[in-house]
């Protein structure tokens, strides 16, 4: 008797799909968060040479080979973000998403490993990668992003690479859209051939000032 094993297979490779996918989206907790105040301003962040935007990952940025800060702002407030690599050749790379009320998650959990740089960042029904216990809804809306283009090899297109004269920094301002909680991360895009690919972690000095114009 001849037995068609293709629905099987089908069925096989959907189920796994759909496991992976579940685990995936089990949240985690970044190693730090800086919360930048109006009299804490700076801090040195510690990420990898590609931790913003990996070619090995999908382009995906790591969340733990990045760094993450966290700041309060009122709608309409100048919001500042400045990188300084400590490293010639290190491009930092920065996204800033909003978490509102309908982010009911503690604030130190993102949605997985990885992130996209220029979309939300976004799971409903969350759970706790290591207990399994629901923390709920992770909504992270993005707001702003960009990395240095300035000596970069790679110009990005949709990641709003941006030039200021001075390789190895990045300095972001916008307007705060909305008034609350605003989370951000920084890691490496792109670094130069100069760059020694055995160490793993670079300090980017990290300022952050909010402003009422």
């Amino acid at each position: 008797m001849n037995i068609n094993l293709k629905p099987l297979s089908s069925a096989i490779l959907l189920a796994s799909a759909l496991f992976a996918t579940s685990a995936s989206y089990a949240a985690t907790q970044p190693g730090s968060i800086t919360a930048f105040t109006d009299t804490l301003t700076y801090d040195v962040f510690t990420v990898s040479s590609k931790g913003w935007r990996d070619p090995a990952f999908g382009d995906m940025g790591w969340t733990h080979k990045s760094d993450w800060g966290s700041f309060v702002a009122k709608k309409g407030q100048t919001v500042t973000i400045t990188l300084i690599s400590e490293t010639a050749g290190i491009h930092p790379g920065t996204s800033v998403w909003f978490r509102g009320k309908d982010d009911t998650a503690p604030d130190n959990y993102v949605v997985d490993h990885f992130y996209p740089q220029n979309a939300n960042f976004t799971k409903f029904g969350a759970t706790d990668e290591s207990t399994g216990a629901s923390i709920g809804d992770i909504v992270m809306r993005i707001k702003e992003y960009g990395y240095d283009l300035d000596g970069n090899s790679q110009r990005a297109k949709g990641f709003r690479g941006v030039k200021d004269g001075v390789s190895g920094q990045l300095v972001l301002t916008f307007t705060a859209p909305r008034t609350g909680h605003y989370m951000f991360v920084v890691g490496g895009f792109n670094p130069d051939a100069s760059v020694d690919s055995t160490i793993k972690s670079f300090n980017i000095d990290t300022t952050v000032t909010v402003t009422t114009p």
